[in-house]
């Protein structure tokens, strides 16, 4: 057979690319392009090269197959076989869980790609001139994290640990949850404090600052917070606010939050996993979620929780107390100490006025920052960078993704 010419390989590759964003629509969310080698699924579905990829999407590749993923910015990631990945939101940086497998991140710029990882989360870093590459590995609850280019800073119950070219250390995550990390602070407005388990000073509740299990958020007068868990689900917390990560394990997709009092805004990443779960406790109720957005309020005399989307269900605390109601978009219901919910009733003034008291004001970054690429995409020419990627692997002799593997890792180094 002859061979296809390589740029006639690279042209099919660039209209594949613009027609699967294309049809992905004007407004969606789309995080890249995944490109394929065997068998490489999405959810239960099988998918070729050329699909446009989206907050939520869980990938799998099968024993033998491999894929490739350029995102929106100029950074792309390898995933080897028998690799399992889930996509996360993010207006900053591309950001996914590796729940199982190998993974190679190649960024092209200062700006991080994210990985959460058991017990943290990994930051690749690169530079303008020679970017970064990472191999990372997760195998049940411990993961390993190789330098090739670039750096790695991991954030993790040990405090951050930074690794250059040529360096590899382990990360695992504690048993008993103990100091195990659960999200970070992805942004904040001035004041607010951090009491972590074990520990007699508080921290100041600052940009990017980790918060692990059993950590208590304590916002002050004017202060509020954005916290982004491991899964991606995002909690914003309202000002004299105390809210607590009692567990967020995003393999199992468990996730448990106290609000002590005050006032969040929580937005859950889709339940998927069997006897997953995402709950928020108060004094007076229980509130439960497998996909949605809701606002919570609690204070001395009960729990006021108003839907934003999705469905959300919400009892009392008090197990002796029957008695659950489903909230719709709009409607709010109110959990007095020791009764059950009332009635679901749409009220929009007070959705609005606790959206209003949730609010974090600012963002760490626009996507694509990394000039002329990431103004062409917002400009509706999302394969400026997107081409630079598929012509990098045409030209390593690879159609349709990038299965190389770099050298063993090093001995390992707990950080």
């Amino acid at each position: 057979m002859k061979k296809r010419p390589l740029w006639l390989s690279i042209m099919i590759m660039l209209l594949a690319c613009a027609s699967a964003l294309e049809a992905a629509g004007p407004n969606t969310p789309w995080l890249g392009v995944l490109w394929t080698k065997g068998a490489v699924s999405i959810g239960n579905a099988k998918v070729s090269s050329g699909t446009t990829v989206l907050p939520g999407d869980k990938i799998t590749t099968d024993l033998g197959a491999s894929a490739w993923i350029r995102f929106r910015s100029p950074a792309s990631t390898t995933l080897l076989p028998d690799t399992q990945v889930v996509l996360l939101a993010s207006d900053s940086m591309p950001s996914f869980l590796l729940r199982r497998g190998t993974v190679i991140v190649d960024e092209k710029v200062v700006d991080p790609v994210q990985v959460s990882v058991p017990g943290g989360y990994v930051l690749v870093k690169g530079d303008p001139e020679s970017g970064a590459e990472c191999e990372m590995t997760t195998v049940a609850n411990a993961a390993t994290v190789t330098v090739k280019r670039g750096m790695a800073e991991i954030r993790s119950q040990g405090g951050p640990v930074f690794l250059h070219a040529g360096q590899s250390a382990r990360v695992e995550a504690s048993p008993e949850g103990s100091g195990q990390v659960a999200g970070k602070v992805n942004k904040e407005m001035p004041s607010g404090m951090i009491a972590r388990a074990g520990q007699n000073q508080e921290l100041p509740l600052t940009l990017n600052e980790v918060v692990n299990w059993n950590d208590l958020v304590h916002t002050l007068q004017t202060g509020r917070a954005q916290i982004t868990l491991l899964d991606g689900s995002v909690l914003n917390v309202g000002a004299r606010s105390m809210l607590k990560i009692i567990k967020h394990d995003p393999q199992a997709q468990q996730t448990e939050i106290e609000l002590i009092s005050g006032r969040v805004h929580a937005t859950a990443e889709k339940i998927t996993t069997p006897g997953g779960k995402f709950q928020l406790r108060t004094k007076s109720a229980v509130v439960g979620t497998i996909d949605t957005e809701y606002v919570a309020e609690s204070n001395d005399q009960g729990t006021e929780v108003c839907d934003v989307s999705g469905t959300t269900q919400v009892q009392s605390s008090d197990p002796n107390i029957a008695g659950a109601v489903i909230l719709q978009p709009g409607q709010c219901t109110w959990v007095a100490f020791g009764a059950a919910p009332t009635a679901p009733v749409a009220n929009p003034g007070m959705l609005s006025s606790l959206l209003n008291l949730t609010n974090i004001t600012g963002t760490l970054g626009a996507l694509g920052a990394a000039g002329v690429g990431g103004a062409a995409a917002g400009a509706g020419f999302p394969w400026v960078w997107v081409g630079v990627g598929v012509a990098a692997a045409a030209a390593a002799g690879i159609s349709a993704a990038v299965v190389t593997s770099g050298p063993s890792p090093t001995s390992p180094t707990t950080p």
